[in-house]
């Protein structure tokens, strides 16, 4: 074969492979369009403008989860760009409880009428309104952030923050830093301060967004943590990477004293500034601690949870919270009662967050506090009347 009928084959070769590949990809896209493919919420910039992280108002998306689309939801951003069902008025007159959190509350992966701000509004009607405000990734530094947006956009008369695993360690900067959120920082000072790390909209996302076939790889193989996961394991191969790491409450499960230290000092500035931020007494402020599952549902693994960093850092927060005069419930006595009376469990098969059962009871908990009480209790006596 003479050289240029060599560089003739290989470029037939290359252009064959090429199109080939094209074909796949564009088979591929057709097909996906078919299926359930996660469609991505929009979170808009955070900056002087839009200074708390929200997504792109007035949508619905499909969220789905996995490679088999295991769970399947339709959600939809309200007029404010939160995850409701309904549209959020700041000018109505009704008693408002305000419900803080992160994907919990977002709730993605529960049909929008079981989830508990919806079960709790059902109950009150026209007579009060139950806001939720929440977001994937946000902690005890974001919901400050949350309850100081309620308190200059609403007129607030209650505030519900739920806490889970992963809420402590990742309110500090030093932890974790993802743009749109804020965090806690040292910044020079003797006490934590609350700071904002502004967000831009990548220049991508659009085209990203606009494929089902990128969505599905992004958002359901949800690539970056599967080559990270992979990474792991090959570095374990080769001796080189640390012991199998295990996790409480989607939390690392190892109790580090520098991290407790650290989550401690979150949680004391969280406790601090949270009736400021929120424009409320302590009293008026109740926190849902949600417990370790699946640990939960045997009583070996649920007292060996009590000693992993969540186990700690949520019986620390209790302690301080009542201390402060704050009203705390206790998942996992409310989702014991329920599980030993019922049989039920909280969290979906392959995803740790509450599926409808678990509103439920947090939704029924809420409904027995003392803050739900005090904003609701005339409404509802009122309601039963009729």
């Amino acid at each position: 074969m003479t050289p240029g009928s060599y560089r003739a084959s290989l470029s037939v070769m290359v252009v064959t492979v090429l199109l080939s590949l094209l074909a796949c990809g564009v088979f591929l896209e057709i097909f996906l369009r078919m299926l359930p493919v996660s469609e991505g919420f929009r979170a808009l910039a955070v900056n002087d403008a839009n200074p708390i992280y929200r997504y792109a108002p007035n949508r619905t998306a499909v969220w789905s989860k996995g490679w088999n689309f295991s769970i399947t939801n339709h959600v939809r951003t309200n007029n404010l760009g939160f995850i409701s069902d309904v549209d959020y008025d700041a000018k109505q007159a009704t008693p408002l409880v305000a419900i803080v959190g992160d994907s919990y509350i977002e709730a993605a992966m529960v049909p929008s009428d079981q989830t508990a701000a919806a079960l709790l509004r059902r109950e009150i009607g026209d007579m009060g309104r139950v806001y939720s405000f929440g977001a994937s990734g946000a902690a005890l530094s974001q919901y400050l952030a949350y309850a100081n947006y309620v308190k200059d956009v609403f007129r607030l008369e209650g505030l519900v923050v739920t806490v889970v695993g992963n809420d402590f360690d990742e309110s500090l900067l030093r932890y974790k830093q993802v743009p749109g959120f804020h965090y806690f920082s040292q910044n020079g000072t003797a006490e934590l301060q609350l700071i904002r790390l502004d967000r831009e909209i990548p220049p991508w996302r659009d085209y990203v967004a606009a494929s089902s076939l990128a969505m599905y790889i992004v958002a359901n193989l949800e690539v970056a943590g599967l080559l990270d996961r992979s990474l792991e394991r090959v570095k374990k191969w080769f001796g080189a990477g640390p012991a199998e790491t295990t996790y409480v409450g989607n939390t690392v499960e190892s109790a580090d004293p520098a991290r407790i230290a650290d989550s401690k000092t979150a949680v004391d500035a969280f406790l601090k500034q949270l009736p400021v931020m929120a424009g409320l007494p302590a009293s008026n402020i109740l926190l849902v601690v949600d417990a370790p599952r699946p640990e939960l549902y045997e009583s070996v693994r649920r007292d060996a949870a009590k000693r992993s960093y969540f186990g700690l850092m949520r019986a620390y927060l209790m302690g301080r919270a009542v201390e402060k005069g704050f009203e705390v419930v206790d998942m996992e006595r409310e989702f014991l009662e329920d599980y030993s009376r019922a049989g039920r469990r909280f969290e979906h098969p392959d995803d740790h967050h509450w599926n409808s059962v678990g509103h439920e009871v947090f939704a029924r908990a809420v409904r027995k506090s003392a803050v739900y009480e005090s904003v609701f209790g005339g409404v509802r006596r009122e309601v039963g009347a009729k």
